[in-house]
């Protein structure tokens, strides 16, 4: 097998784990957020308004990413990865900052039931699937020369699925 056989049967693997990866991730939040509205159908409670800005965020974050994929200079390419990670690290930031608003404002575990762990385990769930996105990013930034490159596609779809996924839990919370 060349050398571009490998690369091509590499990017497949890639493609198939990252699938199989979101297809896991898919059947999770569902689940959760199934038992999530069944448990809460008479619960209200407002959102802090960082939620949505975190969701400009990853939007952002998804831009700059697929300007790294289309880009065909190798250091533009890293550099709209490394801003796709700097706003990813500012997701996860705001998002504390969101939890602690929640927890001030009384949602907490010992006061508000099933519907506070349910909205800290889906948001939470979320936070760690950024974090394992950005490591998956700083390893196509870092080897970018090398498979790097080649990963990029995954990372990009991975990431525009976190983007998703996030709009998904902001609609399951306002329901």
């Amino acid at each position: 097998m060349d050398k571009i056989e490998r690369q091509n049967a590499g990017k497949g693997v890639s493609k198939l784990g990252i699938a199989l990866l979101m297809l896991t991730i898919i059947v999770l939040f569902t689940t959760l957020g199934a038992a999530f509205v069944r448990a809460n159908k008479h619960i209200q409670f407002e959102l802090p308004a960082l939620f949505y800005i975190n969701t400009l965020i990853l939007l952002g974050s998804s831009v700059f990413l697929h300007l790294a994929w289309t880009g065909k200079q190798e250091h533009r390419a890293r550099f709209f990865v490394s801003l796709a990670v700097i706003l990813g690290l500012g997701f996860l930031i705001s998002q504390g900052i969101a939890w602690a608003q929640l927890y001030g404002s009384g949602i907490d575990l010992a006061n508000s039931g099933q519907m506070a762990s349910y909205l800290y385990v889906l948001t939470g769930l979320h936070a760690l699937h950024i974090v394992g996105g950005l490591g998956f990013l700083a390893y196509v930034y870092f080897a970018y020369e090398g498979k790097g490159k080649s990963y990029l596609e995954s990372a990009l779809f991975f990431w525009h699925f976190l983007g998703l996924l996030w709009i998904y839990l902001i609609c399951l919370l306002l329901i």
